[in-house]
């Protein structure tokens, strides 16, 4: 997505009382251990880590959508090129599949690892981010809700709201990755990462990610500075226990840890 786009920020919507059912979300701070400097830059709208690689879905800002394989070297190269026809969003990889959303289009794409196309379904909802559990895939569409879909027919499942400690849905909600059972995604134009339970939509802690601007060259952050270019990109290597974090044609992929609540 980008901006101008309904819901293309943090809000907040107020539900009933009885919906305020979640704890106060605790404070995380993300600590970098390293950076990744990109050979080529692409509009990120989804990020993954398998087998050394990274795994980046593009979308058609200044350049096109496609999918990309990044080495942990900064290389990156084209693995899938879809043009600008389509508004490549969030991707994941499941039992050796790499699902691919799209954003307005309703397109879901699955290739095997080295890129070809296995099969199209379709999506009746916006393609924002997504993830997997394992067995389903889970995808957020901007609104105040996460959906869990079946990963061969893309048939919704199951609907959990998100919401506040104050009994508020949250809406934004982006790039997703799943770590330990939680859930953790981009506010859509801010520079909050926010962790979520997904069985009950509570969002548990919450990470102010300003570090990673304070961390870039003045070059970098005077690039970046145009409204388009927002954080966003999160992946996870569980075997080193490391967190990938980007944005949308950022030259740096930032390495580290999250730290707080567990």
């Amino acid at each position: 997505m980008v901006l101008g786009a309904a819901a293309a920020c943090l809000l907040l919507t107020p539900v009933s009382a009885s919906a305020a059912e979640c704890a106060d979300a605790a404070p995380l701070r993300f600590e970098s251990t390293g950076k990744i400097s990109r050979s080529e830059l692409g509009f990120t709208q989804g990020l993954e880590i398998r087998d050394g690689k990274l795994y980046e879905s593009t979308g058609s800002i200044d350049g096109t959508s496609g999918v990309n394989v990044i080495s942990l070297s900064g290389q990156v190269m084209r693995l899938v090129e879809l043009g600008t026809k389509v508004f490549g969003e969030g991707l994941t990889i499941l039992n050796d599949e790499i699902v691919q959303l799209t954003w307005q289009d309703h397109a879901v794409f699955v290739y095997d690892l080295a890129g070809n196309l296995l099969r199209r379904m379709t999506n009746p909802r916006e393609g924002w981010g997504l993830a997997n559990d394992g067995k389903q895939l889970i995808f957020s569409d901007g609104g105040p809700a996460i959906y869990f879909a079946d990963p061969k027919t893309f048939a919704i499942t199951r609907t959990v709201a998100i919401k506040s400690s104050r009994g508020e849905q949250i809406v934004g909600l982006n790039e997703l990755e799943l770590v330990g059972g939680k859930l953790y995604g981009n506010i859509f134009t801010t520079r909050l990462i926010v962790r979520l339970d997904p069985a009950s939509g509570c969002i548990e802690a919450a990470a102010d990610l300003s570090v990673l601007w304070n961390a870039m060259s003045d070059e970098e952050r005077r690039r970046i500075d145009n409204g388009e270019y927002v954080l966003n990109g999160i992946a996870y290597d569980q075997k080193a226990d490391l967190f990938y974090l980007t944005g949308k044609r950022w030259k740096t992929i930032f390495l580290g840890r999250f730290i707080g609540a567990r």
